[in-house]
């Protein structure tokens, strides 16, 4: 379940990535579009083993490379177009972010910048606002890439062995656990990264304007 603050760091991520809606709607088509492809070549895995190594079938042989080279030809387009969206977008969304830090800066009193130092006001505008791009894109658009590619996984495992495919079902659980706990962890070194960083650029600063 998402705690009230992550609710409200996603209600945040949404809202900078709102104006740019239509790029992150071609790049959601593209996420389709691969996880598509990505399903379809787990599909082909168990037809071309059982005709080319088991059967020898010889027209397979020929026909199961080329049909492999499309389908990751037709991937690597929607992985291209993702890309080149997200990236678009979160360059948008950081031009926009900064600017508005800049002039949010530029009116706060002066008895802010007296506790303030120039360092930490630098590590925010250029360090920090760099995580919210990679957050407000990247993130967001992976779960809704990983989420398309996993149902379609699923709906080919279940298409060829259901029983298996029940097995994995009810394993696969146990395994989001430790990959919840490991989140967890990244996300309080991610803060110490960026409250080191923001010391950092304190020293730099200090060092060289002295």
């Amino acid at each position: 379940m998402l705690h009230s603050k992550h609710l409200w760091a996603l209600r945040k991520l949404l809202f900078l990535v709102k104006p740019y809606w239509p790029k992150l709607a071609l790049a959601v088509f593209c996420m389709i579009g691969v996880s598509a492809f990505t399903a379809l070549t787990a599909y082909l895995i168990k037809p071309a083993m059982d005709d080319i190594f088991v059967k020898q079938n010889l027209e397979m042989l020929k026909l199961m490379p080329l049909l492999i080279l499309v389908v990751f030809f037709f991937k690597g387009i929607f992985q291209w177009g993702n890309d080149n969206l997200l990236q678009s977008v979160g360059l948008s969304v950081v031009t926009s972010l900064r600017q508005r830090l800049y002039e949010h800066i530029q009116d706060m009193p002066l008895s802010f910048f007296d506790r303030t130092s120039t360092g930490t006001l630098m590590s925010r505008i250029t360090n920090d606002v760099a995580e919210i791009q990679a957050g407000a894109t990247k993130a967001v658009t992976g779960v809704i890439r990983d989420s398309f590619t996993v149902v379609g996984l699923i709906g080919v495992v279940f298409y060829q062995n259901w029983k298996l495919a029940l097995i994995a079902t009810c394993v696969l659980p146990l395994a989001f656990y430790p990959l919840f706990s490991f989140g967890s962890k990244l996300r309080r070194l991610a803060t110490r990264r960026q409250e080191t960083m923001a010391d950092l650029n304190v020293v730099l600063h200090e060092t060289i304007g002295g």
